[in-house]
């Protein structure tokens, strides 16, 4: 929580399902809210003060204690509120996963043909290239 980790897991098929991960995880879940309002509640400045002011055990084991969640309040919008929300950012948090998707990719592609450019295994001078003002 100090150093602001938070992750959003989007990529279970339905909420039934199960994952596994660390202990050091807290799961937070709601049926009031969107995943998606919790995550962002989680990233506010009040919530990560309340779990960091909770936090006990030797110096660098640090950890949150889970109950110090029960003592902060959120205010729950109405429900159509919440799923005109929910509709407006679903999308951008599945177009953030797709990206990091891409992103793992496009690092993968980069780690197996750099090394192989930089031998001379494999050559660009047949390829055309674009400058960016050429592309925009």
């Amino acid at each position: 929580m100090e150093n602001g980790k938070t992750g959003f897991v989007q990529f279970l098929p339905n909420s039934e399902s199960v994952a596994f991960g660390s202990t050091e995880f807290i799961v937070l879940r709601s049926r009031l809210v969107c995943p998606e309002y919790v995550y962002l509640m989680s990233r506010s400045d009040e919530f990560r003060e309340l779990a960091i002011k909770s936090m006990c055990g030797a110096t660098g084991r640090q950890r949150v204690q889970e109950r110090c969640f029960e003592k902060f309040v959120i205010a729950k919008p109405p429900s159509e509120v919440v799923s005109r929300f929910h509709n407006i950012v679903e999308p951008m948090f599945k177009l953030v996963h797709i990206m990091n998707l891409k992103n793992v990719s496009l690092r993968r592609t980069r780690d197996l043909l750099l090394p192989r450019l930089i031998s001379g295994e494999i050559s660009v001078e047949r390829f055309e290239t674009e400058t960016a003002s050429q592309i925009s």
